[in-house]
């Protein structure tokens, strides 16, 4: 499909959704489904207004207030919103951070909040980080989790506190031991050693 053709159906997409009250539960989930792919298309700069657009943003948070319980829903719209803030540069805003910190531990919908939550210039400041990264990776879809964990261990590698580190070498050790070949070993070995080298470095 062409540019301008993806123009017009994200213009459609968000025209019909900036008019939720007028939808249905199903129609709504539909057509927030089909909008949550769209920031995920190839990064374009003709899509840049379409996607930093903090009207557009305000107006997903609206549906997600109503439809707080609609766990399914409320996974597409963290996606959306987060594609949109890491790749469009929408504006973050209190509310974008106070709607990911929310969900931040809900099952099935933390780990893909733990996927952009990270990232946010509000979350600097967040003085539960190392609890909360230490808790992703026991949440649920386990698959999604433990992907956004090792996203954040890599992030942070050179951070790590004392006392988290030997529970992060343990969760990597458990992942060269159950990797199937090769490369999975030695990237998670890495890992490891990258783990233990900070600490010897900071020991010297």
């Amino acid at each position: 499909m062409d540019t301008k053709k993806n123009i017009e159906n994200i213009s459609l997409l968000k025209e019909k959704i900036s008019d939720w009250h007028k939808l249905s539960d199903e129609e709504l989930f539909l057509a927030v489904k089909e909008f949550e792919k769209t920031p995920r298309l190839e990064v374009s700069i003709y899509y840049q207004d379409l996607f930093n657009d903090p009207k557009f943003s305000k107006t997903l948070l609206d549906i997600y207030k109503k439809h707080k319980d609609n766990t399914k829903l409320v996974v597409l719209l963290v996606s959306a919103i987060g594609n949109m803030i890491q790749r469009y540069d929408l504006p973050e805003t209190k509310e974008i951070y106070e709607f990911m910190l929310e969900n931040s531990d809900k099952s099935n919908i933390g780990p893909y909040v733990a996927i952009f939550l990270p990232k946010l210039r509000n979350f600097e400041n967040y003085d539960k980080k190392w609890n909360y990264f230490m808790n992703i990776k026991k949440m649920s879809p386990k698959k999604v989790a433990e992907s956004s964990f090792e996203t954040i261990m890599d992030l942070y590698l050179e951070k790590i506190p004392e006392q988290y580190k030997n529970e992060a070498v343990e969760y990597f050790n458990k992942k060269v031991e159950e990797s199937k070949n090769e490369y999975g070993k030695q990237y998670y070995q890495d890992i490891i050693n990258k783990i233990r080298f900070s600490e010897c470095s900071k020991n010297r």
